[in-house]
């Protein structure tokens, strides 16, 4: 039972139904919904149907979420309210995700959930693809568009159309094309609304989603037929009717390519998508999560297939020219200031979402490993890679280990692995520290820990001290490396 409610509770944050439904407007329903988790938990516990148990990364993300909300505190008091509130919703989602979703069952509906919210916002971004350009208003203050966009009926071609007898004098128009739900795209490229408004994010979404949708599709193992009662074991099998030219093996094949439509539809949408939300990150996140799969599948045909897709994917996706060009520079422009931040701070960090106030672009740093030393300092930065080292850590201990796991938890140990390496790669450009959807991806790591061990108690996966002091070391490897890049660029 509560696996099912944290699901709805994920569907809600990711969606965001109660911005484009206006009878949901102002109801608390993540609030309400995470209470309903909290309750649903306990009741599962106490009747046995999950199994607490304390996954290793969990104390290493408790740990980094309160050290943010204490630098925020130390350096920049009145905004402690508005991160505080954000941090302690991230901290919530992670946990309760972690026990709620700690069975067999409870991972198959989470990875099922996180599939359908991916296929759900594809669609809506590919349907705003194919719309008419017409002119949106925007707040007044919003020039890059990023928020809510208001349709007012006039076609157009470009911004200036937009501007030549406008109903609302002076008003901030855009040129954009409309889409459902209320959304619209961004200089033309495709997105989703709340927090997937950004297509880069929405495209590392939808990204990190193929290898469950994969894992859901595989196909189950086969309990051995019994011999039929009154026949000697040593007996020969009665012949199968069937008719000639169809045998068994043709039959598990056609039901594997079925079963493998939806699978192949999903992945291409994605891939659409990417090419249309001009996302340089998702599409490299897109051939990773790819190219990991159809290693771990086919081997050598999976390197093959890889080198099929890519050049394809890599000619049509992306943007180039000067939009490219100038994105780039204001990218290692906001690395730069990061790292000006940790020399002002002395490594301490300026707290918990303050990189935009004190950048002079007024931006994020676009690399969650950077934004968090940028912000919580250098031991954040060290527990933020030991929330991803050990949650990685976790399903390839689970899938090479060889435990008594059931089917379900077997498959979805890959899975889970493949997701957090692309993960990993989107966010070294995306600000995600605090994102709510990369704690969701935690979180069933952590979920499938606890299934795991529920079914085999042998199942046991620790960090220790020399693991520890090497994954710190690696950061400020990353650090100095990054940093003589950026000196030798200029």
């Amino acid at each position: 039972m509560a696996a099912w409610v944290v699901c709805a509770l994920c569907a809600l944050v990711i969606l965001k139904p109660q911005e484009f439904i206006p009878e949901l407007a102002g109801i608390p329903l993540v609030h309400a919904a995470f209470g309903l988790t909290l309750l649903a938990a306990a009741l599962d516990v106490v009747w046995r149907r999950l199994r607490p148990t304390l996954a290793p990364q969990v104390v290493y993300a408790l740990a980094f979420l309160a050290w943010a909300a204490l630098t925020t505190a130390i350096k920049r008091p009145n905004a402690l309210e508005e991160r505080g509130l954000q941090i302690a919703t991230v901290a919530g989602l992670f946990v309760a995700i972690s026990v709620a979703a700690a069975s067999a069952r409870g991972l198959r509906a989470l990875a099922l959930t996180l599939v359908a919210c991916a296929a759900l916002t594809t669609g809506v971004a590919l349907v705003q693809a194919f719309q008419p350009y017409g002119c949106m208003l925007a707040a007044p203050e919003d020039w890059d568009g990023k928020g809510e966009l208001t349709p007012d009926g006039r076609p157009c071609e470009t911004d200036l159309d937009c501007r030549k007898d406008p109903p609302v004098p002076d008003g901030n128009y855009r040129c954009e094309r409309p889409g459902p739900l209320g959304t619209s795209t961004i200089d033309g490229r495709v997105r989703y609304r709340g927090s997937l408004a950004d297509p880069n994010e929405l495209s590392l979404t939808a990204g990190m989603a193929i290898p469950l949708a994969i894992a859901l599709a595989e196909r189950r193992p086969r309990a051995r037929a019994r011999p039929a009662p009154g026949r000697a074991r040593g007996a020969p099998a009665l012949p199968h009717r069937l008719p000639y030219l169809l045998t068994d093996r043709l039959l598990a094949r056609v039901a594997a390519a079925l079963r493998a439509l939806p699978v192949a539809a999903v992945i291409a949408a994605i891939g659409a998508m990417v090419v249309m939300a001009r996302s340089r990150s998702g599409l490299i996140v897109y051939l990773a999560v790819l190219g990991l799969t159809f290693i771990r599948r086919s081997g050598a045909l999976g390197v093959v297939a890889a080198c099929l897709v890519g050049p394809p994917m890599l000619l049509l996706g992306g943007r180039s020219g000067e939009e490219a060009s100038e994105s780039s520079e204001e990218r290692m422009e906001l690395l730069r200031e990061a790292f000006a931040m940790i020399r002002r701070t002395k490594g301490l960090g300026v707290g918990a979402g303050q990189f935009g106030d004190e950048s002079s672009l007024g931006l994020t740093a676009h690399n969650a490993y950077l934004l968090a030393a940028a912000e919580t300092g250098v031991l954040g930065m060290c527990l933020f890679a030991l929330i991803l080292y050990a949650s990685l850590k976790v399903p390839l201990a689970i899938w090479l280990g060889g435990p008594r796991v059931s089917p379900a938890v077997a498959r979805l140990a890959p899975a889970i692995f493949v997701s957090l390496c692309g993960a990993l790669i989107g966010i070294f450009f995306l600000s995600w520290a605090y994102k709510d959807i990369l704690y969701m991806a935690l979180g069933a790591s952590a979920a499938l820990y606890g299934a795991a061990r529920a079914e085999d108690r042998r199942v046991s996966v620790r960090v220790s001290a020399r693991e520890v002091a090497l994954v710190c070391a690696g950061m400020f490897a990353v650090l100095a490396l990054l940093n003589v890049l950026l000196r030798l660029v200029g």
